[in-house]
């Protein structure tokens, strides 16, 4: 997640709009190996630091020491220079949107709208009636689905009168509540300038997956078109979508829980370390029926995507321990939304009765003290895979997403075909990604490391990691050995502490929707019997 510049001396800071910030400074000595220690080399081989461009939203009752860093929806779609807004969401008040909105521009700023609300014919013309006599410019447009399917995802695409526009991945509904006390992430671009040349054919792979997921909707045309108009190439992320449908073939690969399986077979190399040992953390808001079977959907085919990289068709590797991190009803009870936050964390007593004797030995309690959300529950949905070393956890790629841990969201092979329910949409992030970002010749090996309130920018304590940095293969790359080399650290804010606090069961009890829980809440309010 964003966060705030160190201070320390003599540090080069670079910073711009478009691009992750980065800081410059000496590898420190007690970090070199023997044969790497030399003043020559340590002076050559600097240390960055890579914004990732993933926030936290600002919690209102959280101290502001802890919202360092942190987005605000009126700082994302305040711009008096907004021309048009396309929010795609599954709730959304009108309302509560235009009030986020620069004053001067809210009766001229065009808006169009993609919800998920499940309203009838009748419903649904009543709320474009009323919305469009207050908000003439404002088109609401609804998604609909079956089964048990929803129009889940997250996302704004802003442009700009100056001729730049800004596409936002988030976890947040478009309504009052989701903004105030939760724990949200945002993942959203620099500012994006139109192409040199007018082209309609995708520059990058970012460009092309994001019109290939705009395309699964109606009257999508002028959307597409104009997206197609930016330049893409800056963005550090690869968009993991889900959209409606029975996929056979190569488009299984497309969507859902294959695609990810695909990107990571493909593109995310594991070090030795985390191969030998490391958690798959799987922390989200909501669970849905996931089978009575412990060797079914979850422990099958939804955890051999995970457990995917690119290097194990040739490396033997063991599994990665998997987590789920999901809060208990005491943290509900301790929140600043107290029990009413439950309302926010479906997860229904018969879909947990059927599955709780393989599922409880995988949970993990909400405990987020070192990110400044022990007491604003999560709405975000993250998963990661993580390795503790004794210089701090290194993570091999990290997901921040609209899913939720359920068949519909991530889709489930049924014989041939892979079918899906629900559109969802997250970034897939991990330190490949982050390789070209030199501008000058040295080469960049990039690490992806979590960072804490107290701790923004982790320190390497690593030898290996700078002796293999800094004595690359140089033959097999065709450079000499005096090559200039640097080391680049991902800083991802985890909304949860590591390590991880498991479930004891003797004391916590599972949140689930409808259950009663004793017990008065911050503001002396219990749970109705």
């Amino acid at each position: 997640m964003r966060l705030p510049e160190k201070e320390v001396a003599k540090v080069e800071v670079t910073k711009t709009e478009e691009t992750p910030f980065t800081i410059k400074r000496p590898i420190p000595d007690d970090i070199l190996s023997k044969e790497s220690s030399s003043k020559k080399q340590r002076e050559s081989i600097p240390l960055r630091y890579i914004d990732p461009l993933i926030q936290f939203t600002t919690v209102q009752r959280a101290p502001a020491s802890h919202n360092v860093g942190c987005v605000s929806l009126e700082s994302l779609i305040g711009d008096p220079d907004l021309e048009l807004m396309v929010q795609i969401n599954y709730m959304i008040e009108i309302d509560f949107v235009m009030s986020k909105v620069h004053r001067s521009i809210r009766d001229s700023l065009r808006v169009i709208t993609y919800h998920g609300l499940r309203l009838s014919a009748q419903e649904l013309m009543s709320m474009k009636a009323v919305t469009r006599a207050q908000y003439p410019r404002i088109e609401l447009h609804s998604v609909p689905v079956r089964g048990m399917g929803t129009h889940h995802t997250k996302a704004m695409l802003l442009f700009y009168r100056d001729n730049t526009m800004q596409f936002v991945v988030h976890t947040a509904n478009m309504i009052e509540r989701d903004w105030r006390n939760k724990t949200q992430g945002v993942f959203k671009t620099g500012r994006l300038s139109k192409k040199p040349q007018p082209s309609h054919l995708a520059t990058c792979a970012f460009e092309r997956d994001l019109i290939e997921y705009l395309q699964n909707y109606k009257n999508h045309l002028e959307i597409t078109n104009r997206v197609a108009q930016y330049d893409f190439t800056s963005v550090r992320g690869v968009l993991i979508g889900s959209v409606p449908g029975e996929f056979s073939g190569p488009d299984k690969k497309k969507w859902g829980h294959l695609r990810l399986r695909a990107v990571l077979r493909q593109q995310v190399e594991l070090s030795r370390e985390c191969t030998s040992g490391s958690k798959i953390i799987c922390q989200i808001s909501s669970v849905g029926s996931l089978g009575k079977d412990s060797q079914g959907w979850l422990r099958g085919e939804f955890e051999a995507s995970l457990n995917s990289h690119r290097n194990s068709n040739y490396m033997a590797s063991t599994k990665a321990d998997l987590c789920v991190v999901y809060p208990t009803a005491e943290n509900v009870r301790t929140s600043y939304e107290g029990w009413t936050m439950g309302g926010s964390l479906p997860f229904r007593p018969t879909s947990y009765n059927k599955q709780a004797h393989y599922f409880n030995p995988l949970l993990h309690s909400w405990k987020a003290v070192k990110s400044g959300r022990e007491r604003a529950m999560p709405h975000i949905k993250t998963f990661t895979r993580v390795t503790s070393r004794d210089d701090g956890d290194h993570l091999s790629w990290f997901l921040l997403t609209s899913a939720n841990l359920s068949k519909p969201a991530w889709g489930q092979m049924k014989g041939a075909k892979f079918s899906i329910q629900s559109y969802e949409l997250g970034v897939l992030i991990f330190p490949g990604l982050f390789e070209d970002l030199n501008e000058t010749e040295e080469s960049l090996q990039v690490i992806m490391m979590n960072a804490t309130l107290d701790d923004p920018y982790p320190e390497l304590r690593t030898p290996e990691l700078v002796s293999k940095t800094a004595n690359t293969d140089t033959e097999a790359e065709g450079k000499s050995n005096g090559s200039q080399h640097s080391i680049g650290v991902v800083t991802v804010r985890l909304p949860y502490d590591l390590p991880l606090q498991r479930y004891d069961f003797s004391r916590d009890s599972v949140w689930l929707s409808g259950k009663y829980f004793p017990g008065l809440d911050d503001f002396g309010n219990k749970l109705d019997q």
